[in-house]
């Protein structure tokens, strides 16, 4: 489990971290971390607007998705 291998490898600020999901679809992805002392990291991805897809990786030869 993720707790344990946090105190193995010394991350105890770690153990008490907090993980949510929020999602609304076609509208946004949202994950966050948060811990009992304040801190809050926030990642909103917005889902109403397409973006293209990159370009294929060097040596592919399959077509790219549609």
């Amino acid at each position: 489990d993720s707790v344990a291998m946090f105190r193995r490898a010394d991350m105890l600020a770690s153990t008490h971290n907090t993980w949510a999901m929020e999602i609304e679809p076609d509208q946004r992805f949202v994950y966050e971390l948060t811990r009992p002392e304040g801190r809050r990291f926030r990642v909103e991805f917005d889902l109403s607007k397409p973006v293209p897809l990159p370009p294929a990786p060097w040596g592919d030869q399959a077509p790219p998705a549609p």
